[in-house]
C-alpha cells in the first residue's frame, strides 16, 4: 500500500527538520518546500498530496495565499490543508478556517499533536476520494426526487446515503462531505452518545471505529436509527437530520474556538456551515439539524 505524500510547505529550516521527521516515522512520504512559490511549483508537478502542512508566515507569497489559490484550482482545491502559525486570535483562526483550512496549529508545535492532526486530515482525504468516486458511481435521477425519508444506523449507511443525497443538490462535490459530518453526529454523539472527549480519546488510540461498532450492538441501541428527510422545492433542496439521542450543545460547535482548533475532530459542524450548505440550523436540544442548498 502507498505510503500517504504530505507536503511540508515550511521557510524555517529547524522546524521543517521537525516535522519531517515527526511525520516520517508516521510512515508518510515527505516533500519539502522553503516558501509559496516553491509549493505551488510542486503541487502544478504533482496534485497526488494527502494533506499540506502549511506555514501562514512566509517571506513573498505567505501561506493564506498559497491556500487561497488551492482552493480556486481545481486539481488542488480537495487536498486538505493544516494551517500552522503563531496568529491564534479568533479573527485569525476564523480567516484560516474560512479560506478553506481543515486543521489550525498553533506554534510552538508539540510532535504528538501533530502526528495527530496530520493523521485526520488523511483520514479526510481517503474519506473525500470514497465519497467522490461513490458520487461518480451513482446513477440514480436523485434531481427528479421531490421527497424521501431514510433511515440510518451504521457508519457504511451515512456514507451511502450521503452519495445520494448530494446527488440531489445544485453542487454534489460541495455538500457531500457536510451531509456527511451530520449523519455521522447523529449518529456517534446523537444515538450512541460518544462524548466530545470520549471521541478525542478514542481517535487518539485509533479505537473510534470499534467503539462505535460495539455500542450499534447494545441492546439500548438496536433500535435507534436516524431519520433523514429530503425536499426540493422553490430550487431549495432541504435535508432534515433527527437522531433519537438527547442533543448536544450545537451552540459550541457553530463558530470558532480556539482551544479545540488544534484536536483531530470537532470541526465539521463549523465547515458545513460554512462550506456545504447556504443554511444551517439546529432546532431545540440539538438532536435535530435542517440543511439547506438553493440553486445557483
Amino acid at each position: 500500500m502507498a505510503r500517504p505524500k504530505i507536503l511540508i510547505v515550511e521557510d524555517d529550516a529547524l522546524t521543517a527538520s521537525l516535522l519531517r521527521g515527526t511525520l516520517a516515522r508516521e510512515g508518510h512520504e515527505i516533500t519539502l518546500a522553503g516558501d509559496g512559490l516553491a509549493a505551488l511549483r510542486i503541487l502544478e508537478e504533482d496534485a497526488s498530496f494527502a494533506t499540506v502542512l502549511l506555514d501562514r508566515l512566509m517571506p513573498g507569497m505567505d501561506g493564506l495565499q498559497v491556500l487561497r489559490h488551492m482552493k480556486a484550482t481545481p486539481a488542488l482545491r480537495e487536498i486538505p490543508v493544516v494551517l500552522e502559525t503563531s496568529m491564534d486570535s479568533d479573527s485569525d483562526v476564523r480567516e484560516g478556517l474560512k479560506a478553506g483550512a481543515l486543521h489550525y496549529l498553533v506554534k510552538p508545535l508539540d510532535p504528538r499533536m501533530v502526528a495527530q492532526v496530520v493523521a485526520s486530515a488523511v483520514r479526510e482525504f481517503e474519506m473525500r476520494r470514497k465519497l467522490y468516486a461513490e458520487l461518480e458511481s451513482i446513477r440514480a435521477a436523485m434531481g427528479l426526487v421531490k421527497r424521501g425519508v431514510f433511515h440510518v444506523r451504521t457508519l457504511a449507511h451515512c456514507e451511502d446515503l450521503a452519495a445520494l443525497l448530494a446527488k440531489a443538490c445544485p453542487d454534489p462535490r460541495r455538500s457531500v462531505t457536510g451531509i456527511l459530518e451530520l449523519l455521522i453526529n447523529a449518529v456517534e454523539h446523537g444515538n450512541l452518545g460518544i462524548t466530545y472527549r470520549e471521541k478525542s480519546e478514542l481517535m487518539a488510540a485509533q479505537a473510534w471505529a470499534a467503539e462505535v461498532e460495539r455500542r450499534q450492538d447494545l441492546p439500548e441501541n438496536r433500535e435507534r436509527h436516524v431519520v433523514v428527510t429530503l425536499t426540493r422545492q422553490a430550487g431549495v433542496t432541504r435535508i432534515r437530520i433527527q437522531d433519537m439521542g438527547q442533543g448536544f450543545p450545537w451552540q459550541d460547535f457553530v463558530g470558532v474556538d480556539r482551544e479545540r482548533m488544534s484536536d483531530s475532530h470537532g470541526r465539521g459542524i463549523l465547515l458545513a456551515k460554512w462550506e456545504a450548505f447556504d443554511r444551517l440550523e439546529y432546532l431545540g436540544k440539538g438532536n435535530c439539524v435542517i440543511a439547506e442548498v438553493g440553486e445557483p
